[in-house]
């Protein structure tokens, strides 16, 4: 079990002042079995009008909210601790959307030529492996390359891409082989974006793979969100009135909490 503070922070900027900002946040810690939010804070500016939080379909965190008057940019900033203890995981049925392809992790013939080149054999955590070593030892990380719309195939075409795309990749080649296979998306120790990963499930457990570093995932690795692939993962998403153009910095933090030091006698 392993303590961990995070903080998570966006600053969107718009060209020109926009009104009637409808938007969603999707960048909330999950509150699981294994994961649990100790302590939270959520702020927004400019002030929200009738903010209020959900969860969607796959039981993630969202946040609702319109900033009616005019404005040209928004920041918001989420902070807090989670106690992660891989130990606690908890049995759960996978559902059934997981088995089958989504619109950006669809496979397709190159993808079938390397799965039989594999012989990839065993438990569905074996063939997993298999899929995500290959994925990381074959595709190149490159920034710019793709983008949110990218799919699985036409990274795998290209063989580069970010680590949505590899996980884009895993997840077709995952169900392929008929493995239940979801996107996650969440931050790791450590300073910049958000990261994405794999977690694969077998006999009621999900078990998290990440295909770009080439390793497990661990008690460092905290859960925003998870869903079939990017699109039911976007942290932020939002519509507004006004003829502007956008652009977005991000920051996350992600360091192990410290006990303090007793007070001296």
């Amino acid at each position: 079990m392993i303590k961990l503070k995070f903080s998570y922070e966006t600053s969107i900027r718009f060209s020109d002042d926009v009104t009637n900002h409808a938007f969603l946040l999707r960048c909330f810690p999950m509150d699981i079995p294994g994961q649990k939010v100790e302590s939270m804070t959520h702020t927004n500016y400019p002030i929200v009008t009738g903010g209020q939080y959900s969860k969607d379909g796959f039981g993630n965190v969202i946040y609702t909210g319109r900033i009616d008057r005019s404005h040209s940019s928004m920041e918001y900033k989420i902070s807090g601790v989670i106690v992660r203890d891989d130990s606690e995981a908890e049995y759960e049925k996978a559902m059934p959307c997981y088995k089958y392809p989504s619109e950006l992790t669809y496979g397709n013939g190159q993808m079938q030529v390397v799965l039989d080149s594999l012989r990839v054999h065993g438990s569905d955590i074996d063939k997993a492996h298999r899929i995500a070593d290959y994925i990381n030892k074959t595709m190149e990380y490159m920034p710019g390359s793709t983008n949110v719309a990218t799919t699985a195939a036409e990274a795998f075409g290209e063989k580069k891409g970010v680590c949505q795309d590899f996980a884009h990749i895993m997840i077709a080649m995952c169900k392929m082989e008929g493995i239940y296979a979801r996107y996650v998306s969440g931050i790791t120790v450590g300073e910049g974006e958000t990261h994405a990963w794999v977690e694969v499930w077998q006999d009621g457990y999900w078990y998290g793979i990440d295909p770009t570093r080439g390793c497990d995932t661990d008690e460092t690795y905290i859960k925003l969100c998870v869903g079939r692939d990017y699109n039911d993962c976007p942290v932020e998403r939002g519509i507004f009135n006004g003829n502007a153009l956008q652009s977005q910095e991000v920051f996350m933090k992600v360091s192990y909490e410290k006990e303090e030091e007793p007070m001296p006698a």
